[in-house]
């Protein structure tokens, strides 16, 4: 039990000047870690003997080894705040995906995968990590002709029954003159094209069949933003992934 906690099982039995240490420390416990036994004593308004006895009432020799218990204590509760922080981002990027993700967009783009002639997965940088995974799964657990060309691959022609899957977090804007010319092919030789993104407003969503937006990590900070887009574009491929395999398994 730490001093906080401590605090609140002693409280009953506090007098007034008990009471306005307690609240002192409650609303500012760094403060009261940290601040000099003079400083708080005249912040307090209270003799140096009613602190001694406040923390002699908590079962501790004296201010001293109060106000060091409490820096213990504090440190200790920010190092499980920090560990927690990153374990329920990820998790609560995890939920509201699983809360918030097209259903039917999903459905659809199952749909298309499974009866495309070919899919290609493209991303770029670290989007192409999710854009292999999901190359590499379709063609080893499904069977379906998926390839991961580069960004700027070579042009070929196309067919109507193909699909692109583009994983683009922000942008896009590597492909941009690759998706105008796909725009300009006639409707038997243009591939479905589908965007898989965390920006609503992506500047390639014109050119798109279909757009899937993921939550964004935005607020995470930047070292961190990189690793949640890819563990949430990774959990979109489990995702995708089950429902090629319910379509597979009907047919």
């Amino acid at each position: 039990m730490d001093v906080l906690e401590l605090m609140e099982t002693k409280v009953s039995a506090f007098t007034k000047t008990d009471l306005a240490i307690y609240e002192y420390l409650k609303a500012d416990p760094e403060g009261f870690a940290h601040k000099g036994y003079d400083e708080l004593v005249e912040d307090l308004g209270i003799s140096p003997s009613s602190l001694i006895r406040f923390a002699k009432k908590l079962g501790y020799t004296g201010y001293a080894s109060l106000q060091y218990q409490l820096g213990v204590d504090l440190e200790r509760r920010a190092e499980d705040s920090r560990e927690k922080s990153i374990g329920q981002t990820y998790s609560d990027f995890i939920l509201q995906q699983e809360k918030t993700i097209d259903q039917q967009a999903l459905d659809e783009l199952a749909a298309w995968i499974s009866g495309a002639s070919k899919v290609y997965c493209m991303g770029f940088y670290l989007s192409n990590l999710p854009a292999r995974f999901l190359s590499v799964a379709l063609r080893a657990l499904h069977g379906v002709d998926a390839d991961n060309p580069e960004y700027d691959f070579a042009m070929r022609q196309f067919h109507s029954d193909e699909l692109i899957v583009l994983f683009s977090v922000r942008s896009g804007e590597q492909y941009r003159e690759f998706m105008k010319v796909l725009a300009k092919l006639p409707d038997a030789e243009r591939p479905r094209i589908a965007l898989i993104t965390m920006n609503p407003k992506h500047l390639l969503r014109s050119y798109c069949d279909s757009v899937i937006v993921l939550p964004s990590a935005d607020s995470v900070g930047r070292e961190r933003i990189a690793i949640i887009d890819n563990m949430l574009y990774m959990m979109f491929n489990e995702m995708l992934l089950t429902k090629v395999r319910e379509l597979t398994d009907q047919q």
